[in-house]
C-alpha cells in the first residue's frame, strides 16, 4: 500500500512540513503527532480492505470516558450514564461526570489522535464543545498539579 505522504498528513491534520520536521530531527515526534498518522494510517487500511487494529471513534471514547472517570475517583456507570445537555452544574455527580468527559476528550483527541468532531459525535456534545474541553484541560493542568500529573502519567503511557 502506497499513500502518498501529502494525503496522509491531509487525513491526519497535519502539514507535509511538520511529517519531514518529525521525521528528520533527532528527537522523538509529539504524542499527538504520532496518534494522528497512526490514526490516518488505519484509515487508509480500513479503505484498502486491511485490517485497522483500532476501535472506531464512539467505543474509544467510551474507554477513555470510564478510564478518565477512575483516574479522578467518579464512578463510571454515572458518569456513563451522565446526559451532557443536561447541565446540571449544582448537582455533584454530573459535575464529576463533566470532570471526566473533559479528560476523555483530552485523551481521545490529543493522546489517540481521534478529530474532535468524532468524538462529539461519540459524546453527544459539538466539535466545538470538545475543543473547548480541552482547551480547558490544557489550561488548567498549568495550576494544577495534580492533573498535570495524572497527563503526564497519560502521556508517558501512550506516547
Amino acid at each position: 500500500m502506497k499513500i502518498p505522504i501529502d494525503k496522509l498528513c491531509a487525513a491526519a491534520g497535519i502539514t507535509p512540513r511538520g511529517y519531514i520536521l518529525a521525521k528528520g530531527r533527532g528527537t522523538p515526534a509529539e504524542a499527538s503527532t504520532i496518534a494522528k498518522l497512526t490514526v490516518a494510517l488505519n484509515r487508509f487500511r480500513l479503505s484498502f480492505g486491511q485490517e485497522a487494529g483500532t476501535l472506531g471513534p464512539h467505543a474509544a471514547f467510551k474507554m477513555c470516558l470510564v478510564h478518565a472517570a477512575g483516574l479522578i475517583g467518579a464512578d463510571a456507570k454515572k458518569v456513563l450514564a451522565s446526559d451532557p445537555a443536561r447541565k446540571a452544574t449544582m448537582d455533584p455527580d454530573w459535575m464529576k461526570a463533566a470532570e471526566a468527559r473533559q479528560l476523555a476528550f483530552w485523551i481521545a483527541t490529543q493522546m489517540l489522535g481521534f478529530r474532535g468532531a468524532d468524538v462529539g459525535r461519540a459524546a453527544g456534545v459539538t466539535k466545538a464543545a470538545v475543543s473547548a474541553a480541552v482547551r480547558e484541560v490544557e489550561d488548567a493542568r498549568d495550576n494544577d498539579k495534580q492533573l498535570d500529573r495524572i497527563l503526564r502519567q497519560i502521556e508517558e503511557v501512550l506516547s
